[in-house]
């Protein structure tokens, strides 16, 4: 079949992004949607994919049914959710690919050429691609065993911290855990419901104003002293002959605390996830016609 038309979708715990290649003309189409990780539910995930691509479909004047479609999605490197994803996406588009969101970062961030990226979002993960075209994949376990380096891992870090205070003060004693309390609540039974309704996003949400602390609050400078450590640990994980491109809402800040030789590996990306997506499905579209 000749494909007309191909649609990559970036999609994670905090928001979804497509952009939909007519292969024709050249035309481009871009969108947003809610977050699309797999790991806050397969259907939920399907359903903002297919918004977002029929919104596209729109301005384009096609149907999903034309559309060759990569997805890099958070999750996706669970056989079941990606199974489970992709028959439901199916049903929908003419061709269905569903990646883990670190390979289509891979390919993106230095538009295929060699390269480890370290993504530091609301989760962590490193993904490899060398010389040879070989993917090797570290980390992105998920909150519960991992993602040490994510946002999330350093809000369940702060988190941790709050309780540990109250325990033994009865109260925070810290601007960082005063803030935290404010956020969660002001008794156990508050606080136990926040954390029975907390999300890996919920606990990336709290990072921003503990960063803003790290000035004049210990607890948040030892906060994110312990996330640079976990940084540095999954830098050294991808080897040291690759160029190195950090991604995701923590990757400025990590950078500017990087010690100076782990630095000097660091390039600007390329290109996104996004852009990896669109250009695996660019090459798959070629193979088939080949």
């Amino acid at each position: 079949m000749s494909w007309q038309y191909f649609l990559g979708i970036d999609g994670g715990a905090s928001k979804t992004v497509g952009r939909l290649h007519c292969v024709q003309s050249g035309e481009r189409f871009e969108g947003r949607a809610e977050p699309s990780s797999l790991t806050l539910g397969v259907e939920k995930a399907v359903a903002e994919i297919v918004k977002l691509a029929q919104d596209l479909c729109k301005q384009a004047h096609c149907s999903t049914q034309d559309i060759y479609l990569v997805c890099g999605l958070a999750g996706a490197g669970e056989a079941a959710l990606n199974q489970q994803a992709t028959k439901a996406l199916s049903a929908y588009f003419g061709e269905v690919e569903v990646l883990t969101d670190a390979k289509t970062s891979a390919y993106g961030a230095n538009l295929g050429e060699p390269v480890a990226v370290v993504a530091l979002g609301t989760g962590s993960v490193a993904m490899t691609l060398d010389k040879q075209g070989r993917e090797r994949q570290i980390g992105g376990w998920g909150l519960l065993v991992g993602d040490e380096g994510g946002g999330a891992r350093l809000g369940v870090n702060a988190v941790s911290a709050l309780l540990w205070e109250l325990d033994i003060h009865a109260k925070p004693v810290t601007d960082t855990g005063r803030y935290l309390q404010s956020q969660l609540g002001q008794d156990a039974d508050a606080i136990l419901g926040w954390l029975r309704r907390a999300t890996p996003t919920s606990y990336a949400a709290l990072v921003p104003a503990i960063l803003e602390k790290m000035e004049w609050c210990p607890l948040a400078q030892s906060l994110f002293q312990q996330h640079m450590q976990a940084v540095v640990r999954l830098i050294k994980a991808t080897g040291d002959n690759l160029p190195v491109v950090l991604t995701g809402g923590l990757a400025d800040i990590s950078l500017k605390h990087l010690n100076e030789p782990l630095k000097s590996r660091v390039i600007t990306a390329r290109g996104t996830s996004l852009d990896g997506a669109c250009l695996l499905a660019e090459r798959a579209i070629a193979l088939a016609e080949a």
